[in-house]
C-alpha cells in the first residue's frame, strides 16, 4: 500500500510544517525542517535526526517500503524536472530511479536532461509492489523540437 504525503514549499515559507511521515513498523519519521525548507529522518527511538535533502521550489511526494528500510522521495524541483530517488534507512544512502531506468534501457536517454538535450523529463515513483520492487515512470518531451506544424514529429 501507498503511503504518500505530499510536502509543499508555501508550508515551509510559512514556518508551517507537515505532520510526520511514519514508518509502517513506527521506528522512523519523515519530517520538515524547523525553520528551513529540509527533509529530515527522525530515529523515533533515539530522537535523533539526519538531514536528507533541501526541499525544492515545487512539491515532494514520499512512501515507505513495507518493510520500513527505504521510502520513495519523489521531487517535482521545477515545472520542467521531476527526479525520483529511493533512500535506504538508516544510512540514507541515495538510488537514483533515473539512472537505473536509463541504463537498463538506453533509449530512455532521450527522456532525460543532458548536453544538446533540452527536455522536460519527469520520473516518478508511483508506489512499492513489494518490499523489494518500485513501479516507476519516467517520461518527458525535448523542448521546441517536437512540433512539425500543428503535429507532433514522429518518436517523440
Amino acid at each position: 500500500m501507498l503511503i504518500a504525503l505530499t510536502l509543499l514549499q508555501q508550508l515551509a515559507a510559512q514556518r508551517l510544517s507537515a505532520p510526520p511521515l511514519l514508518s509502517p513498523d513506527g521506528a522512523y519519521a519523515l519530517v520538515g525542517g524547523d525553520s528551513q525548507p529540509q527533509l529530515w529522518l527522525e530515529d523515533k527511538r533515539t530522537r535523533e535526526r539526519k538531514m536528507v535533502f533541501q526541499v525544492t521550489l515545487q512539491t515532494l511526494t514520499l512512501a515507505w517500503s513495507p518493510d520500513s528500510a527505504a521510502f520513495i522521495a519523489n521531487d517535482r524541483m521545477v515545472s520542467d524536472i521531476q527526479v525520483a530517488w529511493i533512500y535506504s534507512v538508516p544510512k540514507l544512502t541515495r538510488l537514483d530511479l533515473r539512472a537505473r531506468i536509463v541504463a537498463a534501457d538506453p533509449e530512455a536517454i532521450r527522456f532525460t536532461p543532458g548536453e544538446n538535450r533540452t527536455v522536460h523529463s519527469y520520473v516518478h515513483a508511483i508506489r512499492w509492489l513489494d518490499a523489494k520492487h518500485v513501479e516507476v515512470q519516467l517520461h518527458g518531451h525535448l523542448d521546441d523540437e517536437i512540433r512539425v506544424g500543428n503535429a507532433i514529429k514522429p518518436g517523440h
